[in-house]
Formats: C-alpha cells, structure tokens, sequence
C-alpha cells in the first residue's frame, strides 16, 4: 500500500513537471497553411497598432509594434486564425521626458517624474 501511494505521487509529480513544457506548445501548425504577413499586419492595425516588425517565434506569429497612446506592445499570433494568445505591454512611452522642456515632463502612473537633465 505505501510502494503504491509513493509511486503514484512520483507519477503525479512528473505528470505535473512536464505541462508547462506543453502548454507552450500552441502554434503548431504546417507553414503552408499559414496565412501571410500581410494580413498579419492588417490584423495588428485593426488592433489598434503601429508594426514595427513581424517574426516566427515557437510556430506563432510575434508582432513588435506601438498602440496609439505610445507604449511599446509584444503580440503573439495564431499563424492560422491569427487569434490574439498572448500581449505584452511596455512601460516606455515612445518620447522621452528628458528630451522635453520641464513644464511637460510626466511620469507614468505609480512612478516619480524625472530629474532634470542638464
């Protein structure tokens, strides 16, 4: 009875080590039947972003781009359905404060503006 508990948490254990390997594993479908980055950047701009580069990454669509407020935006894409499985948001604006005259200076929400640069 205690062999068989043991070895059943072992089989839970490794069962339990090996589902993040594959839960990564969402993009795999052939390239033939991907659809072009054309419609890929179509898709991102009904999105609301500006593309700044397209990859493969893991079989999946990854879109590098800016939304309309300025902040710096990682999209993966389905190659197939190009469904949206996951988004990254920078923190960086696309100007910087330290470039600005200090009555414009701002800081994001939560953070301290910026020391003068002189």
């Amino acid at each position: 009875m205690r062999r068989t508990l043991i070895l059943l948490m072992l089989g839970g254990v490794c069962l339990a080590a090996g589902t993040p390997a594959m839960a990564g594993d969402h993009c795999d479908r052939p390239m033939r039947d991907w659809r072009p980055r054309q419609a890929v950047e179509e898709r991102a701009r009904e999105l609301g972003v500006e593309v700044n580069r397209i990859r493969t990454d893991d079989g999946c669509y990854r879109i590098y781009g800016r939304t309309a407020d300025g902040r710096s935006v990682e999209i993966e894409m389905d190659p197939l359905t190009l469904n949206v499985l996951e988004t990254e948001f920078g923190d960086r604006a696309r100007r910087r404060d330290h470039d600005r005259p200090e009555p414009y200076r701002t800081a994001p929400p939560g953070r301290p503006a910026a020391p003068a640069i002189r």
